[in-house]
């Protein structure tokens, strides 16, 4: 048994101990979780798996410590787990763990005080996720590099319905948290820019195709614009901050915290994630966060000058396709 399969088995154990009578258990779980209750029994019965979101909710609100059953004795060891899930061709096992996200998403959106926390040298995924061909192009990107994809030019990605159903549906999601931050690297829009022109000088982007992206990074532009001009999210009212980071921006880091989460994301390899829902972590990665902060320029609701130069820039930058 490996030491994952090992780490799972020990989950499953302290589950059932903690919660013995079966329909009990289930019962507790989907209350949890937010899934149906056919759902948890097929991950009681081991015909699919807990995400590591789920396990720490469950094992948060059960009482139960994941450090224990993985043998962690080190305070400065912190659980974690790698999300690799295929972004072109997902099966089944991928599109459980993209509902997993949205399902907890969904779970505390009438949460009060719930919020985002994100910077990075990348565009937050719960931004970019309505539009269509900027989406496949961060899927053409993946596609590229991963072991799990098949390099091949950006026409021949296909976004599957179902798959960009989730996305939206995630997006949507983020837009009732209570307050959202973020920090974005000044450059984040020249790198992609400049990722796109490579790829098409190699031909592995048709001229039609950097076209579409590019209409859809202006009504990214136009959509953020206007989202940093009011501050909040039009359809749900809620907060948003947006900073534009005066340093580099070294990773992407994300971190979602409501009454009884804190999770952190480390994204990797474009659109995937480390990710714990330990409280140190989630408290260190907001710091750092904060940090870069306060060495960065608000460009939401207040400083319209700054907001004016920095919206005309990046549109200098996106003609350039």
């Amino acid at each position: 048994m490996s030491e994952s399969q090992f780490f799972y088995q020990g989950f499953l154990s302290a589950i059932q101990h903690k919660i013995p009578q079966r329909g009990m258990l289930a019962k507790t779980i989907t209350e949890l979780i937010g899934i149906e209750k056919d759902a948890v029994y097929r991950r009681l019965r081991g015909d699919a798996n807990f995400s590591f979101t789920e396990m720490a909710l469950i094992a948060r609100n059960m009482g139960i410590s994941l450090d224990s059953i993985a043998g962690i004795e080190n305070l400065q060891s912190k659980p974690s787990k790698m999300n690799i899930s295929r972004q072109v061709n997902p099966t089944e096992v991928d599109y459980e763990m993209f509902e997993g996200h949205v399902n907890l998403l969904k779970s505390i959106k009438d949460e009060p005080a719930t919020k985002i926390f994100g910077a990075g040298n990348q565009l937050p995924h719960y931004l970019y996720q309505d539009y269509e061909y900027l989406t496949r192009f961060y899927r053409f990107m993946w596609n590229l590099s991963s072991s799990y994809g098949t390099a091949c030019p950006y026409h021949e990605i296909v976004v599957p319905e179902r798959l960009f159903f989730l996305q939206k549906e995630s997006s949507r999601y983020a837009r009732h948290i209570s307050s959202t931050l973020y920090v974005f690297d000044s450059m984040v829009f020249q790198r992609l820019v400049n990722n796109i022109r490579y790829f098409a000088r190699i031909s592995l982007i048709k001229a039609d195709d950097v076209l579409l992206i590019k209409n859809d990074l202006i009504n990214f532009l136009n959509d953020l614009e206007k989202l940093a001009l009011k501050g909040k999210h039009e359809e749900t009212g809620n907060e948003v901050s947006i900073y534009i980071s005066e340093t580099d921006c070294d990773t992407n880091y994300s971190c979602l915290k409501s009454k009884n989460i804190q999770m952190t994301l480390f994204m990797t390899f474009i659109l995937n994630a480390i990710v714990s829902m330990d409280d140190d972590v989630f408290h260190e990665t907001t710091t750092w966060i904060r940090s870069l902060q306060r060495t960065s320029t608000i460009i939401s609701v207040s400083g319209e000058i700054t907001r004016n130069a920095f919206f005309n820039a990046q549109r200098d930058i996106v003609d350039r396709l």
